[in-house]
This record gives C-alpha cells, structure tokens and sequence, in this order.
C-alpha cells in the first residue's frame, strides 16, 4: 500500500505538467460512440484536464485513512516547507509550455516522474496547500531529518 500512495504522490505532484501542456497545444476532441460524435472544444478539456489532479489529490489523502502511520513524539527543531518546492513546481509548468512535440513531452515527462519518486521530498502538491495540509522538515533527537506532510499548523 505504501509503494501504491508513493506512486500516487509522485502522479499528483507531476500531473499537471502534462495539464499544463495538453491545455498549450490546443487541441480540440472528438468523441465518436456509435452515430453520437461529441466535439469538445480545447478550453473544456483544459477544464477537466485541470480537475483530474485535484480529484486524484483527494483520492490520496482518502487512501491514507488505510495505511499505517507513524507517531513522531517529539522533534528537535522543524522548519515549515512549503514555499521551499514552489520554485521546482513551477518549474515543471515552465518545461510543459516550452516542449514542442508528443514524443518529447513523453520521455521528459517519464524522467521528470521517476526523478521525483525517486527523491522521496518532492511531492509538493500545491493543491494540499488549499487542502489545509502542510510541508515540513522535521530534525528528530536521534539527527534523522524526516519530510511531513501534515493536516493543520503544527504547534
């Protein structure tokens, strides 16, 4: 369950560069089932597009009520993070508006996912922010630095 929620993590935090992109091309849809052919304009794509990262955000943190947590009682010191990632998210809009093609977009977005899986720290997902969820860096007694995302301001 644990590798499923870090896959889901890593999929919210790099899903709306493929947004950000797809919205960029403009590209309209047809839907054609039997004789009933939908035609959905680019900005109604966008739209739902832009809807899916915050429904699979909310999947998430539903998943979470089934999985294990851990109880820190006590920390060190802890810095609050959530401003911290905002440059490297932003980042990943800047790389979907200047890709030109499918293929491109592709692969880079394949190495953009597994960099971030792989770094554990980049899950930053803005749409917790609205959420009402928090980044931070937690220094334990023992020096083991932890990353939290946590509901609330922590006191």
């Amino acid at each position: 369950m644990r590798f499923l929620l870090r896959v889901l993590l890593t999929f919210n935090a790099t899903l709306w560069m493929v947004a950000v992109y797809i919205i960029k091309t403009e590209k309209c849809i047809f839907i054609k089932f039997r004789e009933l052919i939908i035609y959905l304009p680019y900005w109604t794509l966008g739209l739902l597009l832009l809807a899916i990262p915050i429904v699979m955000s909310l999947i998430t943190l539903w998943i979470t009520k089934w999985i294990e947590l851990e109880e820190l009682r006590e920390c060190k010191e802890f810095s609050l993070a959530d401003n911290e990632f905002l440059p490297t998210y932003l980042g990943y809009f800047f790389v979907s508006l200047s890709i030109g093609n499918n293929i491109t977009m592709g692969i880079l977005y394949v190495i953009v996912f597994l960099f971030t899986y792989l770094s554990q720290t980049q899950y930053f997902n803005p749409i917790y922010l609205l959420f009402g969820y928090h980044y931070y860096h937690i220094l334990t007694p023992q020096g083991t630095r932890i990353f939290v995302i946590a509901h609330g301001k922590v006191k």
